[in-house]
């Protein structure tokens, strides 16, 4: 099984994860909050926004 490179959306830790049947997204180690797959690039883009920016999103999401 390949393996992929993961951040966490809180505290921005990265890992590296062997995947498996659910490999999308998994839980950080360090803060318990949710990690997201990079290597699709599907998800990159979210970590490149400003912090600020990204915050207004959540706030609007929630």
């Amino acid at each position: 099984m390949p393996m992929y490179e993961y951040k966490c959306i809180q505290c921005q830790a990265e890992d590296e994860r062997l995947g498996g049947l659910d490999d999308d997204t998994a839980l950080c180690l360090e803060c318990g909050n949710l990690m997201l797959r990079l290597n699709d690039d599907a998800f990159r883009p979210y970590f490149e926004q400003p912090e600020e920016e990204r915050t207004a999103q959540e706030q609007k999401v929630a």
